[in-house]
């Protein structure tokens, strides 16, 4: 069986998390990680990567972006990796696209940024929810401004299930177009969901059988 070879983690509730929380996680100790500390048991985000397979160079930890810059093993690639956790007030996402748009230029290297962005990018992506479109042109200005490619979800249509039957398309993948050229089969699939309201959404390089 395969193991992944970076885990995004959201909403850990946790203000400090320890190396053996993580090895519990991660099933082995070949990991190294990076925490950003929930505030009063609100938020809390936490990256993994397997450390044979993701070589980190630089780190940025802050309330909503986890970032590691550095070299993917297989590929020989030199990659940024973000995990972002966006509010759902337009005006402070407006603020988080500038913010990464300044680590877009600060490094430069291929990006793969994936999280709850908190926002759709048209309204088929909500349904029975208010204000369908809130945010949305903001969200997608900012998809163009850093030239990143939004893969389709495979498998599923939305990844946030509320009550009274509403859902969204909250998370994703945003990802250099680079990658999508040298990895033919890059796809993002969406997994079933357990407790949480969120579902699972894993970015893999293979190819799908669709039959005849």
């Amino acid at each position: 069986m395969n193991r992944d070879d970076v885990c995004l983690i959201q909403e850990t509730k946790l203000e400090s998390v320890s190396v053996e929380l993580v090895r519990k996680i991660w099933g082995d100790d070949c990991l190294d990680f990076k925490y950003a500390a929930a505030v009063e048991r609100s938020g809390g985000l936490l990256t993994i990567w397997d450390k044979s397979s993701v070589l980190a160079e630089v780190s940025l930890c802050e309330r909503r972006i986890i970032a590691v810059v550095g070299k993917w093993v297989a590929e020989e690639k030199e990659v940024t990796l973000v995990k972002v956790y966006a509010s759902n007030i337009v005006a402070e996402q407006k603020m988080l696209w500038e913010e990464i748009y300044g680590l877009r230029n600060l490094f430069c290297k291929a990006w793969i940024i994936g999280g709850d962005f908190n926002v759709v990018r048209n309204r088929s992506e909500r349904i029975n929810c208010s204000s369908t479109e809130k945010g949305s042109k903001e969200f997608d200005e900012f998809i163009d401004r850093c030239k990143l490619v939004d893969l389709p979800l495979i498998g599923k249509k939305f990844t946030w299930f509320g009550p009274d039957s509403t859902c969204s398309r909250l998370d994703r993948f945003l990802i250099e177009e680079d990658w999508v050229v040298q990895l033919k089969d890059f796809q993002q699939k969406g997994l079933n969901r357990s407790v949480s309201d969120h579902i699972p959404v894993m970015l893999v390089n293979e190819s799908i059988d669709w039959g005849s």
